[in-house]
């Protein structure tokens, strides 16, 4: 396959198979008082005094930050624990989406489709194993990164600054194909794992060998992902920008919040549709390459 033929298929099942718009909008997004202390201080400034007519209680000045740092905790702290919770949400979604994406993409190459139903149980049944292969890629890569770094170091060491820079350049010209290679092997296990119902050490060792042999097919795809990616995100703003100049132009007739409140209100979804459409296509790219290879 060309990477125009790739980009062709990816961008068709991106903007037919709507049913997988949410998932691909998670796999497209994870591609983020009190007035004690402000109150009437003395003379002196040692601390702050309340009180009712002629009788005034001193606070001490200790007592009052902490009853600030109390009350910022007090409103901060649902905020931190809601950030958290969102994290956590689209972290699992990440993979369960990826999971339902790739049965549906699957499924729609032979004329099929899927129910939201049907596309929450095959990521729920899949999600695990494919965050343990994205784990043993991120550990893997860390140790590649690792490995260099310490080779800049013994080369700074034995030879000063000339030594690290050669060092470091050789260094480079070895870990960026393997880091290439591993990124190939990871993108190719999360097909063979959900495609194949194989383990995580299962799908990325058949997957290493699928890679053999293949490495221009997977640069293709690498190449196709990024093309076609600029080409949805730059087709979709471009659409969006005469609305956002309109809205930018009401801002002395409507004034600002409305204009934000209205703003959020057209363009949010829109984004969003974009999002949805973009983590498609980048999960179809990967599914297109592996099943044409394998005859599905």
């Amino acid at each position: 396959m060309t990477i125009r033929e790739i980009i062709r298929q990816g961008l068709h099942y991106a903007r037919t198979c709507k049913w997988l718009w949410l998932f691909g909008f998670f796999i497209g997004i994870t591609s983020g008082g009190s007035g004690a202390g402000g109150g009437s201080h003395n003379g002196g400034g040692g601390g702050v005094t309340v009180g009712v007519g002629p009788v005034r209680l001193p606070i001490p000045t200790g007592a009052t930050q902490e009853l600030v740092g109390r009350d910022v905790i007090t409103h901060i702290a649902p905020i931190i624990i809601a950030v958290l919770v969102a994290i956590v949400i689209a972290f699992v979604m990440r993979f369960v989406s990826e999971g339902a994406l790739i049965v549906g993409i699957a499924r729609a190459r032979q004329g099929g489709t899927m129910t939201n139903r049907e596309g929450w149980r095959a990521g729920w049944t899949h999600w695990g194993v494919l965050l343990r292969i994205a784990l043993l890629y991120v550990g893997a890569t860390i140790g590649t990164l690792v490995l260099v770094a310490a080779a800049c170091g013994i080369g700074m060491l034995a030879f000063g600054t000339i030594g690290a820079v050669l060092t470091g350049i050789v260094a480079f010209l070895i870990a960026v194909p393997w880091l290439v290679t591993l990124y190939l092997v990871q993108a190719f296990a999360l097909r063979i794992a959900v495609l194949e119902n194989r383990g995580a050490l299962d799908a990325m060792r058949k997957a290493r060998l699928f890679v053999h042999g293949r490495l221009m097919h997977g640069l293709k795809l690498i190449v196709a992902m990024f093309v076609g990616t600029l080409v949805i995100s730059g087709l979709g703003l471009l659409a969006m920008a005469p609305v956002a100049l309109l809205l930018a132009a009401l801002i002395p007739v409507l004034h600002i919040v409305p204009v934000i409140v209205l703003g959020c209100v057209v363009l949010v979804p829109a984004l969003c549709v974009l999002s949805a459409i973009v983590g498609t296509f980048r999960s179809s790219v990967w599914t297109i390459g592996y099943v044409t290879q394998v005859g599905g």
